[in-house]
C-alpha cells in the first residue's frame, strides 16, 4: 500500500456512492466505514468524550506524557500513523496501492489526520446542505423531525468543520460537489484518478453496484435502490419541505450557516434560499412536525440517550461521569 485515501464529508452525502465507484478499481481496497482514527484523534482532545474512567483527567496525564515526548505531539501522530497504516495495509489483501477511509465523522478530526498522514491523499465530497437535510429526515428520520437532535452536530458544526478542513488541505486534495458527480460521473471519476495517480477503468462505473464494503455502516437504502449513478436524488429535496412549516425551518437552518463556509463548498446561499422559497407548499399547522421538534430540543437538552440508552443505562446510573 502506498498511502490511504480519505474521503472527507458529512452523512448523507453521497460517499457511499463514490466509495464504491472507487473500490471497483484494482487499485484501492476498502470496507465501510473504519471510524478507525476517531477515538485516537479525541485522545489528545479536552472536551467531546464521555468515559467510565474521567476523559477529563485522562486528558491532564496525556497532554503530560506528550510534553516529554522528544518530539512532542510529532511523536504521537508518527506513531499512530504507523499504527493506522499497519491496520489498512492488512485489507490490501490484493497489494492494492491504496486503502480508502470513508468515514463522515471525521470531519471533527480533519486536522488530526493531515497531520498524521503527510502523503496521503484526500478527497473531499460537498453536497448541498438542504438536501443533506432532507436525506437524513427521509432515512434516519421515517421523513418525521421528531430524531433531529442525532444529527444536530452533523448540521450544525459539520459544514464549518469540513470547510476549515478543506482550507487546510486544500493544496493537496480533490474536491467535488455531490451535484456535479451524479451529473456527470465519468468526468469527476476520471479527475479522481488523475489526482490518484492510477489508469481510468470503465468498469469503475458499470460495476460499483456489485463492490460489497463488507461492514453495517454507510448508506445500505442507496446501495439497494440505485444500480446506476442517478440523478434522482437532486429533487427529493422538494418532498421533504413542501409544507409553510418545513420550508420555514430549512430557511432557518441555511440562515444559520455562513455565506463563506458555503462559498468555499461551491454553494451560493442567495441562490440556496431562492430555490426553498420557489416550491410551491401546502399550508398546514403542522401539528405533528411541531411536536417531533418541541420533542427533539427536549432530548437535545436532557440528553436521556446517557441515562437510559440501551448500552448505557448500565453503567451512567452506577457512575460519575465528568
Amino acid at each position: 500500500m502506498k498511502s490511504p485515501i480519505f474521503l472527507f464529508s458529512l452523512p448523507r452525502s453521497g460517499s457511499t456512492l463514490l466509495q464504491r465507484v472507487l473500490m471497483a478499481h484494482q487499485e484501492i481496497a476498502s470496507v465501510a466505514e473504519p471510524w478507525l482514527m476517531l477515538p485516537f484523534c479525541y485522545a489528545y482532545k479536552r472536551e467531546g468524550v464521555l468515559t467510565e474512567y474521567d476523559h477529563a483527567t485522562s486528558y491532564t496525564a496525556f497532554e503530560d506524557f506528550m510534553a516529554n515526548l522528544p518530539n512532542k505531539e510529532n511523536d504521537y501522530y508518527e506513531a499512530l500513523r504507523i499504527f493506522a497504516t499497519t491496520l489498512y495495509e492488512k485489507h490490501c489483501t490484493n497489494d492494492e496501492k491504496y486503502f480508502l477511509d470513508k468515514t463522515p465523522r471525521y470531519y471533527n478530526i480533519i486536522p488530526e489526520i493531515a497531520k498524521t498522514f503527510l502523503d496521503a491523499k484526500f478527497i473531499f465530497l460537498f453536497r448541498n446542505p438542504v438536501h443533506a437535510m432532507s436525506s437524513m429526515i427521509q432515512t434516519w428520520g421515517d421523513g418525521r423531525l421528531n430524531k433531529m437532535y442525532k444529527y444536530e452536530r452533523d448540521l450544525h458544526f459539520g459544514p464549518k468543520a469540513l470547510s476549515e478542513g478543506y482550507k487546510i488541505l486544500k493544496d493537496r486534495s480533490y474536491a467535488i460537489r455531490y451535484e456535479q458527480y451524479v451529473q456527470n460521473p465519468k468526468k469527476y471519476t476520471q479527475e479522481i484518478c488523475k489526482y490518484l495517480e492510477i489508469d481510468f477503468d470503465e468498469g469503475m462505473l458499470a460495476n460499483f453496484a456489485s463492490q460489497n464494503t463488507k461492514g453495517r455502516m454507510g448508506d445500505l437504502t442507496g446501495v439497494k435502490e440505485y444500480k446506476n449513478v442517478d440523478t434522482k436524488p437532486l429533487n427529493k429535496w422538494k418532498n421533504t419541505f413542501n409544507t409553510s412549516f418545513r420550508q420555514k425551518y430549512i430557511n432557518r437552518y441555511i440562515d444559520s450557516i455562513d455565506e463563506d463556509i458555503l462559498k468555499l463548498q461551491g454553494y451560493d446561499k442567495k441562490y440556496i434560499l431562492k430555490e426553498i422559497n420557489s416550491i410551491k407548499t401546502e399550508k398546514n399547522v403542522a401539528l405533528k412536525d411541531r411536536i417531533d421538534l418541541v420533542y427533539s430540543n427536549l432530548v437535545q437538552f436532557i440528553k436521556p440517550n446517557i441515562w437510559f440508552g440501551r448500552t448505557t443505562k448500565i453503567w451512567a446510573k452506577n457512575r460519575y461521569l465528568s
